[in-house]
């Protein structure tokens, strides 16, 4: 059984104009989303700015309402409770931010930003609240002199692990980690991977991770889904994603990985402008009238691809041996 499920999920936004101010269309953010996370897995949810993926992870936290679709955990359908009846739910889903700075009061020194948390689920006396911060704290590599101190004296890759031992201080079982490495620099990213890593093996949290950083994710993730326009293009394992894509939004995006290997720059850019051609000439038969991904179609057991009509057609075919 996963340990959460997101079925058709819909979060839309109205536009409201005219003199009375009435609802006259909606942006669909998140449009018919569907997707499993396992215990213990780190799956990833990868697309361009403004593809929809964190108002997925902010839904599925409960930071945003869904219009629609399901939330399941544990069987029950969360997008359906109302405040005081997700407080469970609250304490084994957590949230790392994008932005570590705005993340964290500013007003507030780092012990009673941990510690937060603890007092809305635990009863702890203060004694024993100390030593769990200190314990978190020292997870994420950071020392006893950091309880006094306030967010703005530590780096963004420090205040980062502070955002990642908040998360962790409940002892959640999904953490939704929002482009968690996006603002740091090389070499801090791979540091504040790498404590999440640590915390997955000795907790065995599941992660959402969301990204749009495809090599980030390569590294992350056991399996990972591309978002684009509110919709998912297409979900699968790693190797299915990097080594046979088939959406050609997703092979768009896959050329677009930096590659450090100097040696075949030219044969490289030679390939990205050969998949750029073949995306702006062939875009439009992968999407409907209105701009959007056509449903998901299984093309193996574990690869989905939102394929034009006809081509979907001929994979359900092949898939049930027909020739």
């Amino acid at each position: 059984m996963s340990l959460i499920e997101v079925k058709d999920l819909q979060v839309h936004f109205p536009i409201r104009s005219g003199f009375w101010n009435r609802i006259t269309d909606q942006v669909k953010a998140v449009d018919g989303v569907s997707f499993k996370i396992n215990a213990g897995e780190t799956f990833g949810l990868v697309g361009e700015s403004g593809s929809g993926k964190t108002t997925t992870g902010r839904a599925v936290v409960g930071l945003e309402k869904a219009t629609g679709g399901q939330i399941l955990y544990q069987g029950e359908n969360i997008a359906l409770n109302k405040p005081k009846e997700r407080l469970n739910y609250n304490q084994n889903v957590q949230m790392i931010f994008q932005d570590s700075l705005s993340s964290l009061n500013p007003r507030k020194r780092i012990e009673t930003i941990i510690a937060e948390p603890l007092r809305n689920f635990q009863k702890l006396d203060s004694e024993t609240e100390k030593i769990r911060v200190l314990q978190l704290l020292d997870i994420v590599g950071l020392g006893p002199d950091a309880l006094y101190k306030y967010p703005h004296q530590f780096s963004g890759g420090q205040r980062q692990r502070i955002g990642i031992a908040r998360a962790v201080a409940t002892n959640p079982k999904l953490i939704i980690a929002d482009e968690p490495v996006s603002a740091l620099d090389l070499s801090v990213q791979a540091q504040v991977l790498n404590f999440l890593k640590k915390i997955q093996r000795e907790f065995g949290v599941s992660y959402l991770f969301i990204s749009h950083d495809l090599g980030v994710v390569r590294h992350m993730c056991d399996r990972l889904a591309i978002m684009n326009h509110g919709r998912l293009v297409e979900v699968g394992s790693r190797d299915d994603i990097y080594n046979h894509p088939l959406h050609i939004y997703t092979q768009r995006l896959l050329e677009a990985i930096p590659q450090v290997d100097v040696r075949h720059r030219q044969e490289r850019q030679q390939e990205r402008l050969r998949i750029e051609k073949i995306y702006q000439e062939q875009k439009n038969d992968y999407y409907d009238q209105a701009g959007m991904a056509y449903p998901l179609v299984q093309v193996s057991q574990t690869h989905f691809v939102a394929l034009p009509p006809q081509a979907a057609s001929k994979r359900k075919l092949t898939a049930q041996g027909v020739d």
